[in-house]
């Protein structure tokens, strides 16, 4: 803009997340004082507000709204007269077929619950997640004046993330922008992790044929992880890059060597992460002190929020939460649910739409809180405050930004944070723990055979590089298996890290309690 001299109204931004979203609209607005008037929303979030402006020339309802994941299900389930758990398989292929732009089979299961699922959200005037960017494509399509419109608004339009797009958002960029448009696609193929969501990195790797005029920048600098954080994981993804003649180099400061650990069982596993954690804190109690777990002296300023354990599946995360829990530091496990999902949310925000409520929506939620009195309704007020306040007194915003919002999308309280390797892409933690470095979880394998490896090494990758200062790769010799105990052999990726790069710790003994002086008479 100040280059080029562009009006902040002409340009878009777009990301993949709420949380993402919000952060580049807050630095813009620092960096410019003209960067409020930015448009810097999501796909989803552009979709809603294509669709708020002209959905009913594609026949939406008037004051249609998103429907829930439960709404959803309980709406399918109705009409298809199945159980709800069959539902909810449905609509994951729905979903896929939707974002992918598949169309199921004539006269099978799928089309039939694909037509049955569209009348069932027309009658109760309903759109679901995936219809924002879907019905705004079949808006533009209809319409050559409408894109002709958005064309003009939007004359510069950058996109984080690119290597994640699926086909439904792949057609609304080619709608937005034309072939000698002014697009700019930021992204890394090494971090395209969601194709069981239908995103396709084909997109990205094409670009120069869509866009033929454009000119590539390589982006060489890290400025989040250390550099044998960054070497590290430069090499494990070497094997299958997809980044041609990659290269990046660490801007910060001092680098600490991985540790990698390999464990008992599970259970040893989850212990040797309490211990780290309690060491790195300089001791969380004097109980970690007098047993041993904590040697004390070594407090390098982390505060809990610091810390986060990742792993491949939610279950390979219940023997940390155990462990955690036992030890008494405060964790929270955390996940991409909606924010409309999560327990307590719909109650607090139906009590605050009550026929008494007037006045900023914070003070309502904040009320109704306190009249509802249950530990959910605190819980679902942490989360919801953040939403709420932009929203002021509109509670049809807050409904359609819940839509829109997941539970990551809210900074999380002073806690160790818990999550899949998935959920982790975007966010980045000084101190990192990867759990579960196993040949069958990492990569995942399901009957002896494995999902696609270079996928997983990608996801691997993405879990190396939310550390920032300090990286720990754990690993069980023995984990329960369809419930019986079984020996694991590492993760093969594992073997791609220069021994040069790594501390191999071995479990540490647990100190004897000195013996206690008895007082006599």
């Amino acid at each position: 803009m100040r280059q080029r001299g562009v009006a902040p109204e002409q340009c878009l931004a777009i990301t993949f997340t709420r949380r993402a979203a919000d952060e580049m609209a807050q630095r813009l607005a620092r960096l410019l004082p003209e960067g409020a008037r930015l448009t810097v929303t999501t796909f989803h979030g552009l979709g809603l507000q294509l669709l708020r402006a002209h959905g009913e020339e594609i026949g939406l309802a008037d004051g249609f709204r998103v429907a829930g994941a439960a709404e959803r299900c309980a709406a399918l389930a109705a009409a298809l007269g199945i159980p709800e758990r069959l539902a909810e398989r449905r609509l994951t292929d729905l979903s896929r077929c939707k974002r992918t732009g598949e169309r199921p089979a004539p006269g099978s299961e799928l089309a039939t619950a694909c037509t049955a699922y569209a009348a069932a959200l027309a009658e109760r005037g309903w759109v679901d997640f995936d219809d924002l960017v879907g019905h705004a494509v079949a808006l533009l399509e209809a319409s050559p004046d409408l894109v002709a419109h958005y064309r003009d608004r939007f004359r510069w339009i950058a996109i984080d993330e690119y290597q994640d797009i699926d086909a439904q958002q792949y057609h609304l960029v080619r709608l937005l922008a034309p072939a000698d448009g002014n697009l700019c696609a930021i992204g890394d193929p090494d971090q395209a992790i969601y194709s069981f969501r239908g995103a396709d990195v084909g997109f990205f790797l094409r670009f120069q044929e869509d866009y033929p005029q454009a000119t590539t920048i390589h982006l060489t600098r890290n400025y989040r992880s250390s550099a044998t954080i960054v070497e590290a994981a430069g090499q494990v993804i070497a094997p299958t890059s997809l980044a041609v003649g990659r290269a990046c180099a660490a801007v910060a400061g001092a680098a600490t060597r991985l540790t990698l650990h390999a464990a008992a069982t599970e259970q040893a596993e989850a212990e040797f992460v309490v211990a780290s954690v309690e060491r790195l804190l300089g001791g969380h109690t004097f109980f970690s002190l007098d047993s041993g777990r904590s040697r004390g002296g070594e407090d390098h300023g982390y505060g809990f929020a610091d810390f986060a354990v990742l792993y491949r599946t939610e279950a390979v995360g219940d023997a940390v939460a155990a462990a955690l829990a036992r030890s008494g530091l405060p964790f929270a496990r955390r996940a991409p649910v909606p924010l409309a999902e999560v327990p307590g949310v719909a109650a607090l925000v139906a009590a605050a739409a009550g026929p008494d409520g007037e006045g900023p929506l914070a003070d309502r939620l904040r009320v109704a809180a306190r009249r509802l009195a249950t530990p959910e309704a605190e819980h679902a007020l942490t989360l919801l405050l953040p939403v709420a306040g932009p929203c002021g007194d509109d509670l049809d915003r807050l409904r359609s930004d819940l839509a829109l919002a997941t539970e990551l999308d809210v900074p999380g309280a002073d806690r160790i944070t818990l999550l899949t390797l998935h959920g982790a892409k975007g966010l980045e933690f000084p101190v990192v723990f990867i759990v579960g470095c196993e040949d069958g979880l990492l990569p995942l394998r399901w009957g002896g055979n494995a999902v696609d490896v270079a996928e997983e090494r990608r996801l691997f990758f993405v879990g190396l590089t939310r550390a920032r200062e300090r990286l720990i790769l754990t690993r069980a010799k023995m984990r329960s298996r369809f419930g019986q105990l079984r020996p694991v052999e590492g993760s093969p990726f594992l073997r791609e890290i220069e021994e040069r790069l790594v501390d191999r710790e071995a479990p540490r003994p647990v100190r004897a309690p000195d013996p206690q002086l008895e007082l006599t008479l």
